[in-house]
């Protein structure tokens, strides 16, 4: 009897309760955008194609298919949007081998004519068919997403021109370079075999230039006192424009010192210098 008297007493209505604040209970009237996404998740639970998955699709086609798409379904939309009253603008047969090849075949043909209003085989059989008071402006926008897409194409391959043809230009300079240094080398390297067989018999007359060049500027005796004594030559290589470069020992008594002479010889086989170095 306790336990019956508890729940009794639980259930009894508070006087309170009538100053209590309800709920609104008001049905809410979805906005605009509400609507819209309440559309276009219902259409992707249906299997309804939209404006997004339809250019993706599109997206994926190369160059010349799209080309080809776009041109084909630019004229047949555009064909409705200058005669909408024009009944055989209003309907395509999908089985024809060219509207086939041009756009039925190819990625988000079929999509595109979905998302702007066209029906399949539920009007008549066999026939794509645009409904009279089908909205034309989802055949505009169509266009407008064709044409988005093509100029996006037409800028991403000109900035794909450019720069294959920077990077040409670089190999081209890059194989121009390399053809001087190689026709460079191939210089220094004659006046080497030229001047390799002659320089091991003429070191007496190369020496007697070197000696005349020093008397000349003293300057190159100034740490040396008494100036040198003996030259000798050691080693040469060709430089450019048929110049030898000679590595000299030259000494002073016991001490030596290391000369490099820049050395030219003449037609008529005589030996000039012009410059010489002097280090310790």
């Amino acid at each position: 009897m306790a336990a019956q008297a508890k729940l009794m007493a639980a259930l009894k209505k508070n006087p309170d309760d009538d100053d209590a604040p309800r709920p609104d209970l008001t049905p809410i009237t979805p906005t605009f955008d509400d609507r819209e996404t309440v559309k276009l998740r219902k259409g992707n639970l249906l299997g309804v194609v939209t404006w997004e998955q339809a250019i993706e699709k599109l997206q994926l086609n190369l160059k010349h298919d799209f080309a080809e798409l776009a041109a084909t379904v630019q004229k047949m939309f555009g064909n409705v949007l200058a005669n909408p009253g024009e009944q055989k603008f209003r309907k395509i047969r999908y089985s024809n081998p060219t509207f086939i090849a041009k756009v039925w075949s190819l990625k988000g043909g079929a999509e595109i004519f979905e998302v702007a209003g066209w029906k399949k085989d539920t009007i008549e059989a066999g026939f794509l068919v645009l409904p009279e008071g089908t909205d034309l402006a989802l055949l505009q926008r169509a266009l407008d997403e064709l044409k988005a897409e093509t100029e996006q194409r037409a800028a991403t391959e000109e900035k794909k021109r450019k720069l294959d043809a920077e990077a040409a230009k670089k190999g081209r300079e890059a194989r121009a370079q390399k053809a001087a240094e190689e026709a460079n080398l191939s210089a220094y390297d004659a006046a080497v075999a030229s001047s390799s067989s002659m320089v091991v018999d003429e070191d007496e007359d190369m020496v007697e230039a070197i000696e005349k060049y020093v008397q000349g500027h003293p300057e190159l005796c100034s740490n040396v006192p008494g100036g040198f004594d003996h030259f000798e030559i050691e080693s040469q290589v060709a430089g450019p424009g048929g110049v030898v470069i000679a590595t000299v020992a030259a000494s002073n008594g016991t001490k030596y010192y290391d000369l490099v002479a820049h050395m030219k010889r003449s037609e008529g086989g005589q030996w000039s210098v012009s410059k010489v170095k002097v280090g310790a």
